[in-house]
């Protein structure tokens, strides 16, 4: 059962992030809650602010701008940063401030992206600008595992919409992983299962009777093929060919390239048809079949 809340976005987790741009001499930063990605490659990223940032007058498309994450260590810092405005408050003097492609940053932060804005929109009471990433920068220290540092060392600040602040937790699965062992569960629960000679000596009969192959697959959930080759070998062999056994010697049966290639080679010209070959060669409908669908 669920229960309805107001509408609001929940989507998580929404890491928190300082915004660093350059105007005239004077550095500014802001605090970032809306951040998401909006391609791979291209590398871009969605900024979403309010229109009451005092930053706001000083973004538009081509400004090269800086994404800082900080730590929980600065969690003081970063909250400051969200609640008090930029004309009331010189934000940078609570960092140590770097440059690049004249760009500034916060050295303190783990990682820091440095992005140009390539478009901006005006959506209601909200700016987003599409950014374009030109440097992905890291401390020294940190290991990374293809190209990417984990969470848990770069430590961020996570926000959530309850107006709290959380922190990563453990790592508990890895992507691709985790999938692909329920699939291979999945596949062997739903495999073809083995069927008894009863069940399979009781669907000859049904199709005896005059049921067709389709409405028989569909009222057993049979593969319509199976059926078909089960009643190719009741009718050929009796019910003996219905038996796990003759199955097995069926299975065992070995044929050479060359003795396949003869064999599909008489069916197709139509001197031998499905069944003669099945009587005559020893071999299951569904085998010949298969081997005709490879020579096509």
């Amino acid at each position: 059962m669920k229960k309805t809340l107001p509408k609001i976005p929940l989507v998580y987790p929404l890491p928190i992030a300082l915004l660093g741009t350059l105007y005239g001499d004077d550095v500014l930063y802001t605090t970032v809650r809306n951040l998401s990605i909006m391609g791979e490659s291209p590398p871009l990223i969605g900024v979403m602010l309010d229109k009451q940032k005092h930053v706001l007058k000083h973004l538009d498309v081509g400004t090269t701008i800086s994404i800082n994450y900080p730590s929980t260590t600065m969690i003081d810092k970063a909250d400051l940063c969200a609640h008090v405005p930029g004309n009331k408050f010189d934000k940078s003097s609570l960092f140590k401030t770097g440059f690049i492609i004249e760009t500034p940053y916060i050295d303190e932060c783990p990682a820091v992206i440095i992005c140009e804005i390539i478009e901006k929109v005006i959506i209601k009471k909200q700016y987003l600008f599409v950014c374009h990433v030109r440097r992905t920068l890291i401390d020294e220290d940190i290991v990374v595992e293809k190209n990417i540092p984990s969470m848990n060392i770069l430590d961020p600040i996570i926000y959530g919409l309850d107006d709290k602040y959380y922190k990563i937790g453990s790592v508990f699965g890895k992507a691709s992983l985790e999938g692909k062992q329920l699939y291979q569960a999945m596949k062997k629960k739903l495999a073809p299962k083995p069927y008894s000679f009863h069940f399979k000596y009781k669907i000859c009969q049904l199709k005896d009777s005059g049921k067709s192959y389709r409405r028989l697959a569909k009222e057993y959930n049979v593969y319509h093929e199976t059926i078909e080759d089960w009643y190719a070998l009741y009718t050929m062999f009796g019910r003996e060919g219905l038996t796990k056994q003759f199955a097995q010697q069926l299975a065992n049966t070995k044929f050479t390239h060359e003795e396949k290639d003869e064999i599909v080679g008489l069916i197709k010209s139509g001197k031998i048809t499905y069944r003669d070959a099945c009587q005559t060669y020893f071999v299951s409908l569904s085998r010949l079949k298969n081997w005709v669908k490879k020579r096509r």
